[in-house]
C-alpha cells in the first residue's frame, strides 16, 4: 500500500529496495541498511587492463582503505582490480632482508623505488639497509668486507654523517656482546632483521611486511 506520495510499501511496513542499473548493465538493490547489492555481477565481468602505474595507484588506494579498516572494501577492490596488496618485488625484499641476502635486497630496493615518492626516504631506507649488512660482518669477524661496506657503499650516501662516525668506530669491538651494546642493535639474525623490516616500513608496498613474515 502506498500512502502520501512515499515509496511502495508491505503490510509489515517493509519499503520496497529501489532497483537500481550499474554501468555495465547489470540490475542492483538497495538493502535495508542503504547499501547496493548487485543481483548477478558474476554475469558480465568486466575486464580490464592496468598499467603499472593504475596499480600501483590501486595498492597505495588499497593500504588507505585497509588502514582506515575498511577491510571489505581492500579485498573487493584486489579482486575486482586482479591486483595485490603488495607489490611482488617489495615482497621479495621483505624476504631477502629477512634472509639476509643484502645484495639481491638491494637490487629489489632498486626496482620498488618508483613507489617511493620522497628521494630523502629512499636514501633512509639504503642507509637503514647497509648499517644492518655491515654491522654482520662485523659481528661475523669479515673485516674487509665490513670496511668495504662502510667507505664504498655507506660514506657516498652523505646521510647521517655522525651515526657513519659512529659506524666507524665499532670496527674496534671483537667482543660481539660489546659491539651489540655500542651498537645498541640485537645481532645478527630474526630479532635484528625484524626491527629492520619495521623501519623501513615508510611506505604502503613495504607495510605490514613484518607481519606477514613471521605469520
Amino acid at each position: 500500500m502506498q500512502t502520501n506520495g512515499s515509496g511502495p510499501s508491505f503490510e509489515n511496513g517493509d519499503t520496497a529496495a529501489p532497483l537500481l542499473v550499474n554501468l555495465n548493465g547489470a540490475a542492483s538493490s538497495a538493502s535495508s541498511n542503504g547499501s547496493f547489492v548487485p543481483e548477478d555481477v558474476s554475469r558480465n565481468p568486466v575486464t580490464i587492463t592496468l598499467s603499472q602505474g593504475d596499480k600501483d595507484i590501486i595498492r597505495l588506494i588499497g593500504q588507505h582503505l585497509k588502514d582506515l579498516g575498511l577491510h571489505q572494501s581492500v579485498e573487493q577492490l584486489m579482486k575486482e582490480s586482479g591486483c595485490t596488496l603488495e607489490h611482488s618485488a617489495a615482497a621479495q625484499f621483505r624476504t631477502h632482508v629477512m634472509e639476509g641476502k643484502w645484495q639481491n635486497a638491494e637490487e629489489d630496493l632498486q626496482e620498488i623505488r618508483l613507489l617511493i615518492t620522497s628521494p630523502q626516504e629512499l636514501l633512509k631506507m639504503q642507509f637503514l639497509l647497509l648499517e644492518q649488512k655491515y654491522l654482520e660482518y662485523l659481528e661475523e669477524g669479515q673485516l674487509n668486507e665490513a670496511l668495504h661496506c662502510l667507505r664504498h657503499e655507506l660514506t657516498p650516501l652523505k646521510y647521517n654523517s655522525e651515526r657513519v662516525h659512529s659506524l666507524s668506530s665499532f670496527l674496534m669491538y671483537t667482543n660481539k656482546d660489546e659491539l651489540h651494546k655500542q651498537a645498541n642493535w640485537e645481532g645478527k639474525g630474526l630479532a635484528s632483521r625484524t626491527k629492520l623490516m619495521e623501519q623501513l616500513q615508510v611506505f604502503p608496498a613495504i607495510c605490514d611486511a613484518t607481519t606477514k613474515t613471521n605469520a
